[in-house]
């Protein structure tokens, strides 16, 4: 029954560090797995995660963005970005292998823990899904973020910051409606749309090493530029 959810975040890891060219990010991703541990221990032994269902979106997508998406994320990452002594393109790069690694721990633990006895579809096959597309649209989207400070203006570091947020705020909304009961197509026609720009995200950016500039790369049928 959890075996998606087990392999899927393990695979898509697998599957980079087979293909990268650095070996390096293997200690990297070792990193994210231990974070993920130090993670759960400290809820296990000082919270209790599973929740009763109610009828209020905010407090519930708050508890979800900061409690399984955007504070875990952000504080892995950060850290990890400043106490390196790596060079800041390989910190950057590191993106991906690092919280790929800590949520192929982290989102089994909270799915398990988080249920009392039965586990629905979103659960086991569309929540793992949507992490991987975050995590996927997310590292592309910090690159950007990192090379539009490189250039003149200021229209492109608000575009791509503005971009990384809506990656990261999404997901929560999603996981939120399905979790307060919403009709399915609320929080279904959000989930496809979400993975299907993901997809085009990382299938378009493959194609030129991240030549391109504009967010428009997570639509279907983008075509490269320069600019």
């Amino acid at each position: 029954m959890f075996l998606f959810l087990i392999i899927l975040l393990p695979s898509a890891l697998a599957y980079y560090l087979i293909s990268a060219d650095d070996k390096a990010v293997i200690p990297v991703a070792l990193t994210g797995i231990l974070s993920a541990a130090l993670f759960c221990a400290l809820k296990a032994f000082f919270s209790f995660i599973y929740r009763v269902p109610s009828a209020s979106f905010l407090p519930n997508y708050a508890y979800v963005l900061f409690g399984q998406t955007l504070v875990p994320s952000a504080v892995v990452y950060l850290l990890f970005f400043f106490l390196s002594k790596d060079t800041l393109l390989f910190r950057i790069k590191s993106c991906f292998p690092l919280l790929c690694s800590f949520f192929a721990v982290y989102l089994p633990y909270h799915v398990i823990a988080g249920s009392a006895s039965s586990y629905s579809v979103f659960e086991l096959f569309l929540k793992p899904v949507l992490y991987l597309m975050m995590l996927t649209s997310a590292s592309l989207c910090v690159r950007f973020v990192f090379r539009s400070f490189g250039e003149n203006g200021r229209k492109m570091k608000i575009v791509w910051i503005s971009a990384l947020c809506v990656i990261l705020l999404v997901p929560a909304a999603v996981e939120t409606a399905w979790f307060i009961g919403l009709p399915f197509w609320a929080w279904l026609v959000p989930w496809a749309a979400y993975v299907l720009f993901a997809v085009c995200g990382y299938m378009n950016a493959r194609k030129d090493d991240l030549l391109m500039r504009s967010p428009k790369l997570f639509l279907p049928g983008f075509k490269k530029s320069g600019k």
